[in-house]
């Protein structure tokens, strides 16, 4: 049994991540999906009526399907049938991806700031127990640990839905974090260098640049926090 779902429907959602972006840069193309039951979790396909269409398997579960699902994209991005995906297309799912992108670096932006609290904190734990002002600083220090607490569970409210981090998030996980969001911006780049000059992608640009900046300024803010400790991430 199986069902046909439009490029303008709602698609069902994949219990992979790695499947679910490949399935919405499809439909942002304008392929179409046929659902089924079992192993198969459905296929894309660029036209269902065209004599040889561009169509990908895509499974449940199994070994290999990030790396499949990567070579999916290939697919459906080199595929000629559909007429040339429109700038209105492209745009769509390069804004899509710049939009995760942000909203991962929103998320270890946070983190890290709250690491510098937590740094604080325990530089001032330590000095208020030779201080004669010991009872003000343990309070600053315990604002401070406050604060730290609560932009980690800023971070987890803005954190993209399928992205982990453990609590409190290590530096490893961070470095994660930022590399992935650097890899959205790397697609919706090329998204958007594939539209001619007369595409309205300028503002997409712009923002691209600006993600960019975030991500080097978030790496920056890791490293330096890592080098201040004299430790690698775990």
């Amino acid at each position: 049994m199986s069902h046909w779902y439009q490029p303008r429907e709602q698609w069902p959602r994949h219990p992979k991540v790695w499947w679910r972006e490949t399935i919405d840069l499809a439909r942002s193309a304008g392929w179409h999906l046929q659902k089924v039951e079992g192993h198969t979790w459905g296929r894309i396909v660029c036209d269902p009526h065209a004599d040889k269409p561009c169509k990908v398997l895509i499974f449940s579960s199994g070994v290999g399907g990030e790396s499949a699902a990567l070579t999916a994209r290939k697919t459906v991005r080199r595929c000629d049938h559909v007429p040339a995906s429109d700038a209105g297309q492209l745009l769509f799912r390069a804004a899509e991806l710049l939009d995760r992108a942000e909203a991962m670096l929103a998320a270890a932006s946070r983190c890290l700031k709250a690491a510098d609290k937590r740094v604080q904190a325990e530089e001032l734990l330590l000095s208020a127990a030779t201080a004669a002002d010991e009872a003000e600083k343990l309070t600053q220090a315990l604002i401070r640990e406050a604060d730290g607490d609560r932009l980690v569970v800023e971070a987890f409210a803005v954190l993209p839905q399928g992205t982990e981090l453990g609590c409190p998030p290590t530096p490893a996980e961070l470095d994660v974090l930022i590399a992935d969001a650097s890899a959205h911006v790397d697609e919706a780049e090329q998204l958007v260098d594939g539209l001619s000059a007369a595409d309205p992608g300028d503002a997409l640009r712009s923002r691209i640049g600006q993600v960019r900046a975030h991500v080097a300024d978030l790496t920056e803010r890791l490293r330096r926090g890592l080098d201040a400790k004299g430790s690698p991430p775990a």
